[in-house]
């Protein structure tokens, strides 16, 4: 209690002091810093969940459907993240996905109510794909979509083709599948 009562006594002389100035200003970059990361979290989660929904079919011609609320998470980069996600093929559930992360870009923090998001990778994990052969097509979309920097990686998959019997013909294992744009060829 007698340093509280000292500081309360000596505060603008403690304040004024070289020393503490610094330690100050590394506290006040540091608070700064993190409440400028934390903006997303205060954002109305239907409104950013509709655009990140857009933005994919937009960008990538992939409809997902969110089977559960999305959060927003900060390590190891910034990025929203959804559990139980279905995509979708004309209206018809081909695959179900237990993670979905969405990277944003880091300086489009304050205009996401303006209806501007920057994606920047989509990471589906543990994602089981219940496809028929007509249903390949949707990976060959993924392949004929515009070229931008921005990936779209399958960890910890599968595939498992069907028959017009609901019978399976094959399984395949993703361990780690990447859609990007190769700019030494030029080309998805």
């Amino acid at each position: 209690f007698n340093n509280l009562k000292y500081f309360k006594l000596n505060y603008k002389a403690i304040l004024l002091n070289k020393e503490n100035r610094l330690i100050l200003v590394i506290g006040a970059v540091v608070i700064l810093t993190l409440s400028y990361f934390l903006i997303p979290t205060f954002y109305s989660k239907d409104i950013i969940q509709a655009q990140i929904k857009n933005k994919i079919l937009k960008n990538y011609d992939v409809e997902i459907k969110f089977n559960e609320k999305i959060n927003y998470g900060l390590l190891p980069k910034p990025h929203f993240f959804s559990k139980n996600l279905s995509i979708l093929r004309d209206e018809k559930e081909i695959a179900k996905s237990e993670t979905l992360k969405v990277f944003i870009g880091f300086g489009q923090f304050f205009s996401f109510n303006k209806g501007v998001i920057d994606i920047k990778d989509l990471v589906f994990n543990k994602t089981d794909f219940n496809i028929y052969l007509d249903d390949i097509v949707f990976f060959e979309k993924l392949l004929k979509t515009e070229p931008h920097e921005n990936k779209i990686i399958f960890e910890k998959s599968k595939i498992f083709l069907k028959n017009k019997n609901d019978e399976v013909l094959f399984i395949n294992k993703i361990k780690n599948s990447e859609f990007y744009y190769d700019s030494n060829n030029l080309q998805n």
